[in-house]
């Protein structure tokens, strides 16, 4: 709670500590994917994971772009209750990184959509402060994409689960790296 009350507080004063660097989003998600499926397992969800071949570098932060994954994955597994699925994924489609965390969970009502990357917003007061939720990791999620001149949307049908969509520019791969 402490460090994500932090990460607003650089937001809110200008201050960015992202050291922006060449950054291999593909190993980045196979990173956080791996360190997640101990969580997935212990908590009886199926998990799926897709990263394409080829080059898929960012100018960013990637301490910061590990967190946005882990807040995602983060959220899907406190919304997804067993025997639920999660899928990851990485593709380039049209000159950007997408990733995306689809969940099989119990979804977003479409008129809180709209508020959920705001601080403090929950859309289940109740079910949020029983699983710890204090409404800040979306709004994070939120700034750490604009950081990167990203985007990131939801598609949530109460219910039915939640995809959260992340846009990236993606960069020439670094001199000496050969694309996959």
């Amino acid at each position: 709670m402490v460090e994500k009350l932090l990460s607003q507080a650089r937001s809110d004063s200008g201050q960015s500590a992202s050291e922006l660097r060449p950054v291999d989003l593909r190993e980045t998600v196979l990173s956080v994917a791996n360190e997640w499926r101990a969580v997935f397992g212990a908590k009886a969800l199926g998990f799926t994971e897709m990263v394409t071949a080829g080059n898929l570098h960012v100018i960013g932060d990637n301490m910061a772009l590990r967190q946005l994954l882990n807040i995602l994955l983060d959220n899907a597994v406190k919304y997804t209750p067993g025997p639920g699925s999660i899928h990851l994924s990485v593709e380039e489609r049209g000159g950007k990184a997408v990733l995306q965390v689809v969940d099989s969970g119990i979804g977003i009502a479409l008129e809180d959509q709209a508020r959920i990357f705001e601080r403090f917003y929950r859309a289940d007061k109740a079910r949020s402060r029983e699983l710890g939720g204090a409404g800040l990791g979306l709004a994070i999620a939120h700034w750490i994409v604009l950081q990167h001149h990203g985007s990131i949307e939801v598609e949530s049908e109460p219910g039915k689960g939640s995809a959260f969509v992340v846009e990236l520019p993606l960069q020439p791969a670094p001199a000496g790296v050969l694309a996959s």
